[in-house]
């Protein structure tokens, strides 16, 4: 198959310049989503995220990315295997036995907070705490993170039925 381009000109070649400059002061906003922890690399992996400021509140006053754990799992997973990684945790075809929590964010009087929602994981691994606030931005945010039973290890079916 033959792929035809089409050459810009200098003009919209600057216009998309401008688009990108404007950009460059927000990368360090928080940002919501969810995640996996990767404990044999101490990394995350599996992110899915957005600027917060870019999403609207949903109908309980929170916000977040639309993806679920549950349908991002396989294409994760399927990837990183076609890259080569032999990491354990890629083995693992039930998204629910890999330690993973998602980031929303709550608007507390008029101020933007946000909850970082995890399983008891977290006490085995407190070093992914920072991980998880670096990859978000939140940093210079206010934060808390909140055990829910729903992002322990082996829990979380429930999303079957959301």
């Amino acid at each position: 198959m033959e792929m035809k381009t089409k050459q810009i000109t200098s003009c919209e070649n600057e216009i998309l310049m401008q688009s990108m400059r404007e950009n460059v002061t927000s990368q360090n906003e928080p940002k919501v989503g969810l995640f996996w922890y990767n404990p044999e690399r101490n990394r995350l992996c599996g992110v899915s995220s957005a600027f917060a400021s870019e999403l609207p509140f949903n109908k309980v006053g929170r916000k977040t990315v639309r993806t679920l754990h549950r349908t991002t799992w396989d294409k994760v997973r399927k990837d990183a295997i076609a890259i080569g990684s032999s990491d354990a945790i890629w083995q693992e075809k039930d998204y629910t036995q890999i330690p993973r929590g998602r980031v929303f964010q709550n608007d507390v009087a008029g101020e933007p907070y946000f909850e970082i929602l995890v399983g008891s994981w977290l006490e085995d691994y407190p070093h992914a705490a920072e991980l998880i606030i670096e990859e978000f931005n939140l940093s210079d945010s206010n934060y808390d993170f909140v055990h829910s039973v729903h992002w322990d290890i082996g829990y979380g079916t429930s999303e079957l039925f959301i």
